[in-house]
C-alpha cells in the first residue's frame, strides 16, 4: 500500500517524530490498548500541530511490527473543495467547525472497515486544482486505520485517541511553511474558533503528545 495515499502535502519530518512514533507504538503494545482485530486510531489536534506527520511515522512504525495500516485525512472529507470552503468562511465565520466535514461519510467508511467490507472509495483532495478525486482501497489487507484531523475525535468506532497538545499559536512557524495557507487576519480568526472547539478534546485522549514531541 502506498505511503503517499491521501498525503496532502510533502512532509518535512524531524527525527523527533520517528522517536515519538516508536515510543507511542511501544506504549500501545505494552498497555494492550488495541484489542480489536481491526482497529481505528484517531490523531487529533489543531492546525499545524503535526497530525499528518505523526500519522505517517506511526504507520511506518506499525509496519515494523507487522501491522498493516492506512492513513485517512479528514481534510479530504470536507464537503467543499478548499477554495470554495474558504470562500464560505469569508462570507461568515459561522461556517467554521465540524459541520464543514462530511462526518457521516467518514463514519460510514470506518464502519465498513470494522464490518469487514472488501473496499471503500476514499476521497483525495487537491489543493492546487480545488477538487476531489477518489481512490479504491482494499480493506482486506488493512489491520489499522489511522484517521488524522482537527475534528477526528468526533468520529464513531474509535479504539484509540492520540492528541497533539500544540495549539495554533505554538504552530505559527509550521503553518507559515505551508504554501496552501494565506496568513491573513481571517485565518487567525478561523484558528481561534477551531482552538475553542478542539481544546476540550484533550479530555477524551488516551495518549497526549506534548510540545516537545514526547508522550505525557
Amino acid at each position: 500500500m502506498s505511503d503517499k495515499l491521501n498525503i496532502i502535502e510533502e512532509l518535512s519530518i524531524k527525527t523527533e517524530y520517528y522517536h515519538l512514533a516508536k515510543d507511542l507504538c511501544q506504549r500501545i503494545i505494552e498497555e494492550e490498548t488495541l484489542t480489536n482485530k481491526k482497529s481505528i486510531i484517531a490523531i487529533g489536534g489543531e492546525s499545524g500541530s503535526g497530525k499528518s506527520t505523526t500519522a505517517y511515522c506511526l504507520k511506518k512504525e506499525l509496519a515494523h511490527i507487522g501491522v498493516r495500516s492506512i492513513i485517512l485525512h479528514m481534510d479530504s472529507y470536507f464537503k467543499l473543495p478548499p477554495k470554495d470552503n474558504h470562500a464560505q468562511r469569508t462570507i461568515s465565520l459561522d461556517h467554521v467547525g465540524p459541520q464543514e466535514v462530511d462526518i457521516k461519510k467518514l463514519n460510514e467508511h470506518l464502519s465498513s472497515f470494522v464490518m469487514n467490507t472488501k473496499e471503500i472509495n476514499v476521497p483525495i483532495v487537491s489543493y492546487e486544482d480545488n477538487s476531489f478525486s477518489t481512490r479504491s482501497i482494499n480493506l482486506n489487507i488493512v489491520d489499522v486505520i489511522i484517521i488524522e484531523g482537527v475534528y477526528s475525535f468526533l468520529l464513531d468506532k474509535l479504539d484509540l485517541k492520540v492528541f497533539l497538545r500544540r495549539n495554533y499559536k505554538d504552530t505559527l512557524e509550521n503553518r507559515i511553511k505551508r504554501t496552501r495557507e494565506n496568513h491573513e487576519p481571517l485565518i487567525e480568526s478561523i484558528l481561534e474558533i477551531e482552538h475553542k472547539i478542539v481544546r476540550r478534546m484533550i479530555n477524551d485522549a488516551d495518549y497526549i503528545i506534548g510540545t516537545n514531541y514526547k508522550l505525557l
